[in-house]
């Protein structure tokens, strides 16, 4: 075998009076000794599909780095089929240290694990059975719990960034989609202790409103806190419903992308009423159309900062205050840069 050719007078070969060789060599160490790191990190990820906009990456990485933790967080596009064998083969062998779940997996891989790994589980705290949706697990030496830190972050945020509060505990609230997200929102919003009179629910996905319309009656079997407040609409009812709501929440993906159609037509708000959309990566229609309103309205940015602080706190046990501002920050610098 020829040895390989390395110049040894040539100038565009050098840096500062060092050898290719030299160089070679160097690349090599550093290379093996990134490797050796990355072996010694922590993994910890979100499993979605079709998920490459997430911001997720950006806030944890830059939660590890601040707390000096050799751990890094990435994504796990999968497809519906492959959920299983991701669970038996990275999950529950410990490659990966903590995982959260997004759409459209929250309902399912609550019910994978009830159903396909229930021996590996150690269940599900209080929101996530109440939910039915499971957003962030927690790993411990093969045994996975499933966790519901939507609900706290979307109840937080209404009020600091839309400036929402249910003053008297009998006003409307429609909800479109029926999703993972949905049931995040209408339990904790029925749960509260001033409570909505009425969630309205529209998607036009049946099998989604039946599930969320049965685990709600199976939450109340079981929580003497929650009233019969659910309500599933259809397609023709929603705009005399909408005109007389308080609280507009859109958990469709609806408006993550440019060009989306609105989840309801902007003719539909009306003055007194407040709105606030799930999609954190852009402002969307909707939410844009509010405030052209003058309405109180704001994107799940801060939904989005305060689950994933909370779930941080479940995997790092690290002051979840301090951690909400550390990812709020990272989530606005990573949006500014993909905006430029």
């Amino acid at each position: 075998m020829n040895a390989p050719l390395v110049p040894k007078n040539d100038a565009s070969c050098h840096s500062e009076g060092r050898s290719f060789a030299t160089e070679s060599k160097d690349l090599i160490k550093q290379n093996f000794i990134m490797t050796e790191n990355s072996k010694n990190k922590k993994l910890y990820g979100l499993l979605g599909r079709n998920i490459n906009y997430s911001l997720s990456p950006a806030m944890h990485n830059a939660a590890f780095r601040h707390f000096n933790i050799p751990a890094e967080y990435a994504i796990f596009d999968k497809e519906p089929n492959e959920l299983n064998d991701f669970f038996k083969n990275e999950v529950l062998t410990g490659k990966i240290a903590g995982l959260n779940v997004t759409v459209p997996y929250k309902l399912d891989v609550k019910k994978m694990l009830e159903e396909d790994f229930s021996k590996s589980s150690d269940g599900f705290e209080a929101l996530a059975k109440m939910t039915g949706a499971v957003n962030t697990i927690t790993i411990n030496n093969g045994r996975v719990k499933g966790y519901n830190t939507d609900a706290p972050g979307f109840i937080t945020s209404i009020s600091v960034d839309a400036g929402y509060g249910s003053r008297q505990g009998n006003e409307n609230v429609f909800v479109a989609g029926a999703g993972g997200g949905s049931h995040a929102v209408c339990f904790i919003l029925a749960f509260q202790s001033r409570k909505p009179k009425n969630i309205y629910v529209y998607d036009p996905e049946k099998v989604k409103t039946d599930t969320l319309k049965t685990n709600f009656e199976n939450a109340r079997s079981k929580f003497s806190d929650i009233p019969d407040i659910l309500r599933i609409i259809s397609l023709d009812e929603r705009e005399n419903i909408v005109k007389d709501c308080n609280l507009i929440v859109n958990t469709t993906p609806l408006g993550t992308h440019e060009g989306d159609p609105m989840p309801i037509p902007s003719e539909w708000l009306k003055p007194g009423l407040t709105v606030y959309d799930l999609v954190y990566a852009r402002e969307t229609e909707l939410v844009r159309a509010a405030k052209e309103k003058g309405l109180r309205a704001s994107g799940g940015l801060g939904m989005l900062v305060g689950q994933a602080a909370q779930a941080f706190y479940l995997w790092e046990n690290k002051p979840f205050i301090e951690v909400r501002e550390i990812m709020k920050q990272a989530a606005l610098k990573e949006l500014a840069k993909r905006k430029a």
